[in-house]
């Protein structure tokens, strides 16, 4: 299809400036002009001659990636039968223009047929530099024909001059004026800068790790990314292994039902880091991934690995917290015992204040706490117990003393319910008079939330909620004037448990509403940007290219789903809108760039010819005709020059000058 294109494209151009030779260029047998060309991002090697191998394409193709790597350079190499009318230094100075070049580009256009080059670099290289390269690594090669190790030489020789040995001072323009660098080598070329600006991007994005959404990681570049993948991964499989070798310690120390938890974090710590270790495999293997594969991968080695370290984290705060009771324990087990001792005396007072509660209010009022005597005295019992097991634990020699933990935390626990039980006895009077009189209003609240539960969404929480507070509600209903307080007392505690279900649900509903409303925005704002492309490529299909038409392709289908999604997939509808919207924009964004080039580089000067004739080759209309077997378009003016056909003296893809500020170059026959 990108042949076919090609073809489409030069029949076009063939059309509007040439009609009237077509048929004779076709069977002179002429040696092909290639226009200049926006060379595309992602290919370096370009080959219209077709004069290097898969082999050598591959050789060349190390050699720019190491230039790049070591002197941050990209060297883009170009092979044509010629260079038309154009000299050698007109046809790079026009590449380099439409192809956007910036002061790390480096071009060496090579014209096979024609036996000529050029190559063209930026100032900071400097002139000499330069001229020793191509005198040097360059031409030899040229001259034998050898056209891919001609490539390999430009990169090579490039890396060499900028290496620091060679280099004493080295000129780096910018914008508004010059900087020099004395005997360090390349300003903006070096390794170090690069790496020294990765760095800084990977402790700034440390420093905020635990605030970054996915989203935000996913928009760093893929070599900040690659970078602290590989430092996260290290330093998470450190404290992988390191936490499993403290995790064996804490088994002995503290046995195998305290250090449940950290065992489960370090198990799914093992696994979260095994399959990060996969996917770094995936990215140095030889399969090549595309770049939004290689950012997704990166990603998820990062958040899972962070994931994993807090996890970590976790459980060594809770260990931490652990080995400081144990230091403290014999104090802590003093004061439970004072506490205990506390407990009883309180527990003979308080059988005595539940008499007099039963003779003033009767057994059925007080029948929520007539049993709390019992079980405070039960639980100073169980406290007791666990009092005297740490401290025959603290006995134990260092490392066996773990038991200790478990012992003065159950008899802590056991202090506090015994103190709750008989402090519900102590205000059980004052209780039961405000239990009496806010139980009406309270069954009245409960009574609304039952009914507004009924329009929300039946969630698992929502449902259990609903179920407990029916049934607390039925008894208060019930027991008003028998067990006020006990009525209370059960239903404010469903109430809790149910306003807080009923919020989850409003929020539930919230958010429903919301993303209805961001479906009909982002499918209204979809469409608008994918019509907008649309339109735009259907006026000017004569220039645009396979990319622009894909990313519509896409986003046309993308619209299509969102659209015809049902309410329950709202959420995966934005999603497709706004990737639909996204894809428009780069529909649009790489149609438009099509049209400029196709301007600079194909579309001939209007003088002496038919501008409307330019335009329909612009809209499609003539590729069309011509395709489907239409007559020929004389423009006037076209003519047959020496290497090529050109328009008023000069080749289609002639801008009548070049655009070289701040490069320099050197070429000629080989």
């Amino acid at each position: 299809m990108a042949f076919a294109r090609l073809i489409l494209r030069q029949l076009a151009a063939a059309i509007v400036v040439f009609a009237s030779a077509f048929v004779g260029m076709a069977g002179a047998g002429a040696a092909h002009a290639e226009p200049p060309m926006t060379l595309p991002e992602q290919m370096q090697i370009h080959d219209p001659a077709g004069v290097i191998s898969a082999a050598d394409r591959a050789e060349l193709q190390r050699a720019i990636e190491h230039l790049y790597t070591e002197r941050g350079l990209s060297l883009w190499v170009v092979y044509v039968k010629n260079f038309g009318n154009l000299t050698a230094a007109d046809w790079s100075a026009q590449v380099v223009t439409a192809s956007e070049f910036t002061e790390r580009d480096v071009l060496l256009a090579v014209a096979t047929d024609a036996h000529r080059y050029y190559l063209s670099a930026p100032e900071g290289l400097t002139q000499e530099k330069v001229n020793a390269v191509a005198a040097k690594d360059v031409e030899p090669q040229l001259k034998k024909g050898a056209w891919a190790a001609a490539g390999v030489g430009a990169a090579n020789g490039i890396d060499k001059a900028l290496s620091p040995s060679n280099t004493a001072a080295y000129v780096a323009a910018g914008v508004g004026g010059t900087a020099v660098v004395a005997g360090g080598g390349a300003y903006l070329y070096t390794r170090r800068r690069r790496e020294q600006e990765a760095k800084a991007q990977i402790d700034s994005l440390r420093q905020a790790s635990d605030e970054l959404t996915v989203d935000q990681l996913g928009s760093q570049s893929i070599e900040v990314l690659d970078e602290w993948s590989k430092e996260i991964l290290t330093d998470t499989d450190n404290a992988v292994r390191t936490s499993a070798e403290e995790l064996r310690l804490a088994v002995d120390e503290f046995g195998e039902q305290a250090t449940a938890p950290f065992r489960a974090a370090l198990d799914a710590a093992q696994r979260g880091v095994a399959n990060s270790f996969v996917l770094r495999q995936r990215l140095d293997d030889a399969i090549e991934e595309t770049s939004d594969e290689r950012r997704s991968m990166l990603v998820e080695i990062i958040t899972t690995c962070h994931d994993v370290d807090g996890a970590l984290d976790e459980q060594v705060r809770a260990f931490d917290e652990m080995r400081n009771l144990l230091l403290g324990a014999p104090d802590r087990l003093d004061d439970l015992t004072r506490r205990i001792v506390d407990l009883k005396t309180r527990s003979q007072t308080a059988e005595a204040s539940l008499a007099v509660l039963i003779a003033k209010h009767g057994e059925a009022r007080v029948k929520a706490v007539s049993h709390n005597v019992e079980l405070a005295e039960k639980q100073i019992a169980f406290a007791e117990e666990n009092v005297d097991d740490g401290r025959e634990a603290v006995t134990k020699p260092a490392g066996r003393q773990g038991a200790a933990v478990a012992a003065i935390r159950a008899a802590e626990g056991a202090v506090a319910q015994a103190d709750k039980l008989l402090n519900a006895i102590a205000n059980a009077d004052a209780a039961i008079g405000e239990a009496a009189t806010r139980l009406p209003g309270l069954i009245d609240e409960v009574t609304g939330e039952l009914k507004e539960a009924e329009g929300l969404t039946a969630t698992p929480e929502l449902t259990a909620a609903v179920a407990a507070a029916r049934e607390a509600l039925d008894y208060a209903s019930a027991n008003v004037e028998s067990d006020p307080f006990g009525a209370f007392n059960a239903l404010v505690e469903c109430d809790a448990e149910l306003d807080q279900a009923l919020t989850a649900g409003r929020a539930e509903v919230s958010l429903r509403k919301r993303n209805v409303e961001l479906r009909e925005r982002g499918t209204a704002a979809a469409e608008g940007k994918v019509s907008a492309a649309r339109d735009f490529i259907a006026t000017r299909r004569g220039a645009v290219q396979t990319q622009a038409r894909t990313r519509l392709a896409e986003a046309e289908r993308l619209l299509a789903s969102a659209q015809a999604r049902p309410e329950a997939e709202t959420t995966a509808a934005i999603d497709e809108a706004r990737r639909a919207g996204s894809l428009a924009d780069e529909a649009l964004m790489s149609a438009q760039a099509d049209v400029v080039s196709w301007q600079q580089t194909e579309r001939p000067t209007t003088q002496g010819g038919d501008a409307s004739a330019i335009g329909a080759v612009l809209g499609g209309i003539l590729v069309d005709s011509f395709l489907r077997g239409g007559g020929r378009l004389d423009t006037g003016g076209a003519r047959r020059g020496g290497d090529g056909y050109t328009y008023e003296g000069r080749s289609p893809g002639s801008f009548g000058g070049s655009s070289s500020s701040g490069r320099i170059g050197v070429g000629g026959r080989f």
